[in-house]
């Protein structure tokens, strides 16, 4: 199967990033696979996020932010079936990207009809002028 990644970029304030985040009920469709969905903002820059299951997580790209930050999401299982899930975020330097971020999520992972919440509404500061990245990401896991 292969993974799908969409960028979308909106430009947004940090205070209205929670009204992007609406549950939505999809349509149950057979051999609809689960879906990661990441909203990312740094500044005024929202970058959205969908990745499906992957077998290789060396394969799903990380995703620039900015120029200032590189955001990766990671979904490995089979089809139907996720194994995990890891969030990594790196600060972009002259002398290469550093990890600052990783998030990791075991199942078993719920299955349900609607998006869910998978992850808080984070914040991470990171340089010198400490920077602030802001990712909050949901999850489609529908049932099979």
């Amino acid at each position: 199967m292969n993974n799908r990644l969409t960028t979308m970029h909106v430009k947004t304030g940090l205070l209205t990033l929670s009204l992007l985040f609406s549950q939505v009920v999809l349509a149950q469709e057979p051999g609809v696979q689960p879906e990661l969905r990441c909203k990312v903002t740094y500044a005024s820059t929202t970058v959205s996020l969908q990745t499906h299951i992957v077998a290789d997580p060396y394969s799903v790209p990380e995703t620039d932010i900015e120029g200032r930050f590189r955001f990766k999401a990671v979904m490995v299982g089979k089809p139907g079936k996720i194994d995990y899930i890891k969030l990594y975020a790196y600060l972009q330097r002259d002398g290469g990207d550093i990890p600052v971020h990783q998030a990791s999520y075991t199942g078993p992972f719920a299955y349900s009809p609607q998006v869910y919440k998978l992850t808080p509404d984070n914040l991470l500061y990171a340089g010198e002028l400490e920077r602030i990245l802001q990712y909050a990401c949901d999850l489609y896991n529908p049932p099979q």
